[in-house]
């Protein structure tokens, strides 16, 4: 997938829902791979094991009988591992192909599901939009043909054969399932890119492509129910990417008509942040301390020593703590967003900018003053109550000019 939200998925490429407690976070480091950093979520893990063994216990036994076990784990791992480097190679398609029409590329996730490449800019024309979507499928079918040559090659047989004849078949599966017509699929920014340059109106493609998208996990989910009901174990996978496509879909809806916010800026929808946490308190100081003000907050803003925003968290953070042990843990090791995944904004940042990268950022922006100091957060509901407006033709610059008259 492609996120460009910018953040293109697939099933390869999904991405998370305003949750953002995301399974897309950032994971275990793989460097850089032309020059685009890579890392692995992981529920990477849960993907390797579980295709391993599925070659290990019946794939690879079924082609070549009475080997030895080991031997079938030894094949079955490392054609695993293989398969977790085509999906690499699928995500790095779409990201080259960005970069070449001048998106920002901000990086690429593997996690169990597939893969996420992360745009931090919106595709220029309905024309780049389809060519990104397009790069990823294609690159799985090249990489299909190939492993089915190489398996004609080697006469299909052996565990070597049956190895490259499983790659072959899992990544032409990958292609055709993320040429689906529906967002977020690699389909459905397809779909988006036919409708753009259709209707010449990119939010009314958004749409029209987040609700075939939401169709279509809808259908996924129906059929995996009833697979299910029939004695199918694999129908609980289906539902499983159903219910992501759903997700994925209903985030894209709610981000769709970002031009809508061209102009907006984040000190003007944020919502404001009075009395910012320091961070080295411990959780019984906080409780000692608590005010009404900060109990009426959803989001406690915490500080470091210098006063700049170091993290966020919210009370039910405070609640997993013991209550032996509130004297001895700090704020700062209950913050759920902080380090890389803090985004940290400046009050004149413009929403249109500032929506593709929250997912990333689990939802949530810090907006801070020249010193750095917080001042406001914008979450995803901020955002949408924005669009909203903006579409009705209100902005607050508008209502200050009409009182000033």
């Amino acid at each position: 997938m492609t996120d460009t939200r910018p953040a293109q998925h697939s099933a390869t490429s999904l991405e998370p829902a305003p949750s953002r407690q995301d399974p897309f976070r950032r994971g275990l480091p793989l460097g850089r791979w032309a020059g685009i950093p890579v890392s692995a979520h992981w529920s990477t893990l849960a993907t390797l094991a579980l295709f391993a063994y599925v070659l290990a216990d019946s794939a690879l036994p079924a082609a070549e009988p009475h080997r030895a076990l080991a031997a079938y784990w030894i094949a079955g791992s490392i054609t695993a591992g293989i398969f977790l480097v085509t999906l690499l190679a699928h995500e790095l398609a779409h990201a080259l192909v960005a970069r070449h029409f001048g998106m920002r590329v901000q990086g690429i996730t593997l996690w169990m599901l597939g893969g996420m490449t992360s745009l931090e800019s919106e595709p220029p024309s309905a024309r780049a939009d389809a060519c990104v979507a397009a790069a990823g499928p294609l690159t799985s079918l090249l990489v299909g043909g190939i492993s089915a040559l190489a398996a004609w090659g080697v006469g299909g047989a052996g565990l070597v054969g049956a190895a490259l004849a499983w790659l072959a078949g899992v990544n032409v599966l990958l292609a055709v399932f993320n040429l689906l017509p529906g967002a977020p699929l690699d389909g459905g920014r397809l779909l988006r890119a036919v409708l753009w340059r259709r209707y010449r109106d990119r939010e009314r493609a958004d749409i029209a492509a987040a609700r075939a998208g939401r169709g279509l996990g809808v259908a996924l989910m129906v059929l995996g129910f009833f697979e299910v009901l029939a004695g199918g174990v694999a129908g609980l996978w289906l539902a499983l990417v159903g219910w992501i496509v759903l997700s994925g879909a209903a985030v894209e809806r709610s981000t769709a008509g970002l031009a809508a916010l061209h102009g907006v800026l984040a000190g003007e929808v944020m919502s404001p942040v009075r009395s910012p946490l320091p961070d080295w308190w411990s959780v019984g100081q906080l409780l000692r301390e608590l005010t009404a003000e900060h109990a009426a907050q959803p989001l406690l803003v915490l500080v470091d020593f210098s006063g700049a925003a170091s993290g966020l968290m919210t009370l039910r953070d405070l609640q997993r703590v013991p209550a032996g042990q509130r004297q001895e843990v700090r704020l700062r090791d209950l913050s759920r967003i902080r380090g890389e995944r803090l985004l940290v904004v400046g009050r004149d940042t413009p929403l249109d900018q500032l929506a593709p990268r929250l997912p990333a950022a689990g939802g949530i922006a810090l907006v801070v003053d020249e010193s750095r100091r917080p001042v406001g957060v914008v979450a995803a509901g901020d955002l949408m109550r924005a669009q909203q407006l903006a579409q009705l033709g209100w902005h607050r610059d508008r209502t200050s000019d009409r009182s000033a008259g």
